[in-house]
């Protein structure tokens, strides 16, 4: 079991937002780079072992490469007390399907 040491659990860690980046992961930016060429050559390639192009695969994606990006939309987040703002990047992972 780990303890609060080994997961780094201060009040100064809590204190901080961090926003999240997937843009700069190297998954994101495989999936953006190589997707489109993945969709082309799925029937050749691969439709014989793991079945046809599944139409909702392309709503995922889509919906990944859109997640954390402000240009996809945003909140805008304000404290109350010291008027301190930030966006707030919408996120792929939704309340409810859109």
């Amino acid at each position: 079991m780990l303890g609060a040491a080994a997961l780094d659990i201060t009040q100064d860690n809590l204190d901080v937002y961090h926003p999240r980046n997937p843009q700069v992961s190297e998954y994101h930016r495989c999936v953006e780079a190589h997707f489109e060429e993945l969709e082309m050559v799925w029937e050749d390639r691969y439709e014989r072992f793991y079945g046809f192009w599944r139409p909702y695969v392309m709503e995922v994606i889509d919906r990944y490469l859109e997640c954390g990006d402000l240009h996809c939309g945003f909140a805008r987040v304000k404290c109350e007390d010291c008027g301190h703002e930030y966006l707030l990047p919408f996120s792929c992972k939704r309340r409810h399907p859109s």
